[in-house]
């Protein structure tokens, strides 16, 4: 007889929301799914290029905090970026054990912006299918909160839907300040 493996429970996400509290919209849409720390990430499948196995970052002296430095893609610059750091949430494995996710967001005046960010895990590309929730705080560091747009429900466990350009606005605006 195969054994189940034991199903975990995010104590982090289970505090914050009640499960039988919410209702679901009809609609699913496709998600790369994540972990950061000790939370379940998603970003709309039309940004995600590619997923590549950890790899040495060149350190970008003055960088804000959360901007880890640069990797050489097959030729190409691609600045990663520590979505961990920039919510606030603490690491749970070794930066080297992390898998960088590369995306790419179009842009209407400019060339499009190619980036990445670490994840702890990568999931899968899944629908998810959005939660109503009258609570957008999400235990997010308050300056972070609009980062994330919608939440979604994936094995009973909550999953937060990043705004990706929203993000990015906000680093842009940060750096010009800096």
């Amino acid at each position: 007889m195969e054994k189940k493996p034991k199903k975990k429970y995010n104590i982090f996400y289970n505090e914050i929301f009640n499960l039988s509290s919410v209702g679901v919209k009809n609609m699913a849409e496709s998600y790369f799914t994540f972990s950061l720390g000790k939370g379940k990430f998603a970003v709309s499948v039309e940004f995600v290029r590619e997923v590549i196995n950890y790899e040495k970052i060149t350190k970008v002296p003055k960088a804000l905090p959360y901007i880890k430095g640069v990797v050489n893609i097959r030729g190409s610059i691609v600045t990663v970026i520590d979505f961990r750091e920039l919510f606030g949430f603490e690491g749970d494995i070794p930066e080297e054990k992390n898998s960088i996710i590369v995306l790419e967001v179009k842009q209407e005046d400019s060339a499009d912006f190619v980036f990445g960010i670490l994840a702890d895990f990568v999931d899968v590309v899944t629908n998810l299918e959005k939660v109503v929730s009258e609570n957008y705080d999400f235990g997010i560091i308050p300056e972070r909160k609009e980062f994330i747009c919608d939440v979604a429900k994936k094995d009973n466990q909550f999953v937060l839907i990043m705004d990706i350009v929203r993000i990015l606005e906000s680093i842009e605006k940060e750096i010009a300040e800096k």
